[in-house]
């Protein structure tokens, strides 16, 4: 049987993903928590980081049918 964690994408720190609101890239990740930059356009300077839980950003990115564009 699967589980709600084996449908959730694989995420690594440098991760660019495209959804359809813009774009996140996985900053740091830590054992429960995740920080990322969400923006609207590539090469912005200024973006917030935000943290979240790393289920959440999974499910979040599994609900926006995000596309794996990158990582550094």
């Amino acid at each position: 049987m699967k589980t709600a964690i084996n449908l959730l994408p694989q995420l690594e720190r440098g991760q660019l993903w495209r959804t359809d609101l813009g774009h996140i890239q996985v900053w740091h990740i830590g054992k429960l928590l995740i920080e990322y930059k969400m923006m609207k356009e590539l090469g912005r300077k200024a973006v917030k980081t935000h943290t979240t839980a790393i289920d959440t950003l999974g499910k979040y990115l599994k609900t926006h049918r995000a596309v794996l564009t990158g990582a550094s």
